[in-house]
């Protein structure tokens, strides 16, 4: 009973909204409602009924949307839905249904209804539900034999007449065109669950429905059924969109104080904690609840606990005490916080290069080619600022490859260097210093394009420089390391794959050991906030061989900030070594040679420069 109540009150207020609006199942029904649609097109407020009226025209006419299926249209039909039954009334009437439980049975063949056919030959007909006129689509021509009229004029000539058919016009008048061809329609008539049958004269088409369709009592809603299954399965469907319309809904919620503060507060299913709110009493304190949603349609309110409020309030003199007696105060002795010293600092910073050139068809000649640098450098340093001491320890990989289609890949940088330094500082800028410095290669290399013979390799050569001296340091990024007691040696461990004079050291030998002194010069500024300038000069100079040629060693890197972590590189390398000697060519390219049979050699400044867009990270 309870379930009939409800339907028939909300049939009842279905009823009276489409009475009130005038609306039936297939639109504006009467003079009265396009009158109403005629004057909303001037008036800019609508009424209830008058809004429904004309959504529910928007909606209904198929010529105002470029799809039938829109979004927007869609979601005013829901709207329109939602206004004639609120959505809880429905969920309530679903709720208290279950169509699993309805008795489904087979029943027998029913006739459901007729059609006329109209034919145009014995094979072709059509099916005109609304009874156009032949002329809108049937056009007649008569043809006459001319030639006949030409010959003999006397003769009465022969006569056709041609029936066409506007197919388009039977389109647009919503009429189908079927062929009869062996008992079969083409394109057919049958319809999902329904069979047809054509009467002796052919004039009517009759639909019907088997004897093995599905059917439920006649007080169910439903009338024929797909399957045995289908309530069974429908009942599922409604469960699950019932499941996921209420996990999904939210309310939000507006907590005021007395002082008309808002708060928002959504309540939705799901979430079982508390949030904190501050309002205000009649006494403008702020006072803090939690609210809560524990379950669906409820909420939680809390108190926060141990809240106390005191206020100044005026008492009478005779109330206060007459003497007041101050404690006893002094101070205590604290010891001065002292910072924990942080001894190492680390930092690492690695630069990416990549240059290509394409050529095409390039009158003035060149060639395509793809390179690549990568420049990693990891320093940790050690401080003691109470021993006035300090150990600055670097590594440093730079290594670059290059890439022509002529010459294939190579490689065109490779520097591995440890540095290696120890600081007294014993009289303000100046102090004591003994330093180490290696500086060696990695991979194989090769004076190209020669590219047979193996000029250098891994400790192939390498040198070791060991200094005992002073460094001063004047500014904060700039040094200046002096060594007047300083031994290198230059050694090339395989003598049978790589020349050793090529590296300054003497055939028969695998090592040149010498005495001297070693000054570094290393600075590091900025002119302006994006460019850093960075500059490191090694001198060495041989006290037992030749003191005056000194070898310079000196790298300049500047680099332009272009954004956090892209900048613009330019890398230069000198390299001056007066035992590094070279051979000397003529105009022809060959060979100068002495009067001895051998090459002319000497000693050349080596000079690298490469700029670039990098990809820049320190740590």
């Amino acid at each position: 009973m309870k379930r009939l109540s409800l339907l028939a009150l909300a049939s009842l207020m279905a009823c009276t909204l489409t009475a009130q609006t005038s609306i039936g199942s297939e639109g504006i029904s009467t003079e009265q409602d396009s009158s109403l649609l005629d004057s909303m097109e001037i008036h800019t407020q609508f009424s209830l009924p008058e809004a429904w009226v004309y959504v529910d025209h928007m909606v209904q006419t198929d010529t105002l949307w470029h799809s039938q299926k829109d979004s927007v249209r869609l979601a005013l039909q829901r709207l329109l839905d939602h206004s004639i039954e609120p959505y809880d009334s429905v969920r309530s009437r679903l709720m208290s249904e279950d169509f699993s439980k309805l008795e489904v049975k087979v029943n027998d063949s029913i006739t459901t209804g007729s059609i006329s056919l109209r034919w145009l030959n014995d094979s072709t007909f059509i099916v005109d539900p609304k009874g156009w006129s032949p002329d809108l689509y049937l056009k007649s021509t008569v043809f006459i034999d001319s030639s006949a009229l030409s010959e003999a004029p006397q003769v009465i000539p022969d006569t056709v007449l041609i029936t066409s058919i506007d197919t388009f016009a039977l389109e647009s008048l919503g009429i189908s065109l079927h062929n009869y061809i062996g008992d079969k329609i083409i394109p057919s008539l049958d319809s999902v669950g329904r069979k047809h049958y054509m009467n002796p004269d052919r004039s009517m088409l009759s639909y019907y429905i088997p004897a093995d369709h599905w059917n439920t009592v006649a007080e169910s809603p439903f009338g024929i059924l797909e399957s045995e299954t289908q309530l069974d399965s429908l009942q599922l469907a409604i469960n699950k969109l019932l499941q996921f319309t209420g996990e999904r809904d939210s309310v939000i919620l507006w907590v005021d104080d007395l002082h008309g503060n808002k708060h928002p507060f959504w309540l939705k299913q799901g979430d079982d904690k508390a949030y904190r709110f501050w309002v205000k009493n009649y006494n403008n304190d702020s006072l803090t609840i939690w609210i809560g949603n524990p379950a669906p349609n409820e909420i939680s309110l809390a108190m926060e606990e141990d809240v106390r409020i005191n206020r100044l309030a005026k008492e009478d003199i005779r109330h206060l005490p007459e003497f007041v007696e101050l404690p006893q105060r002094s101070l205590l002795s604290m010891q001065k916080l002292e910072p924990e010293p942080v001894y190492w600092n680390y930092s690492f910073g690695s630069v990416f290069s990549m240059n290509q050139t394409y050529l095409s068809n390039w009158s003035k000649g060149g060639e395509s080619s793809f390179s690549t640098m990568v420049d990693l450098l990891g320093e940790a340093t050690y401080n003691n600022k109470d021993a006035k001491t300090q150990w600055i320890n670097s590594i440093r990989l730079n290594f670059g490859t290059l890439s022509t289609k002529e010459n294939g890949f190579r490689k065109n940088n490779d520097l591995f260097e440890i540095n290696s330094k120890f600081n007294g500082n014993a009289w303000g800028k100046i102090g004591m210093s003994s330093s180490f410095y290696m500086k060696n290669q990695l991979a194989k290399g090769y004076n190209y394009p020669n590219d047979s013979v193996i000029v250098s390799k891994f400790l192939n050569p390498a040198s070791l420089t060991v200094g005992l001296g002073f460094e001063y340091k004047p500014f904060k990024n700039t040094t200046l390391n002096i060594a007047p007691l300083s031994y290198k040696i230059t050694f090339v461990l395989d003598t049978a794959q790589i020349d050793q004079t090529a590296h300054g050291i003497e055939e028969g030998n695998m090592a040149k050991q010498e005495l001297g002194t070693q000054i570094v010069l290393g600075s590091k500024f900025n002119p302006t906030k994006d460019l850093t300038i960075e500059n490191r000069l090694r001198l060495f100079s041989n006290y037992l061989n030749k003191p005056q040629n000194v070898d310079v060693d000196w790298e300049l890197i500047m680099d332009q900030k272009i954004n956090w972590f892209f900048t613009i590189r330019l890398n230069l390398h000198l390299i001056y070594d007066d035992d590094v000697r070279f051979t000397m060519y003529d105009s022809e390219g060959m060979p100068i040679m002495l009067p001895d049979g051998s090459e002319k050699k000497v000693a050349k400044t080596q000079f690298k420069e490469f700029i670039g867009l990098s990809l820049q990270f320190k740590f």
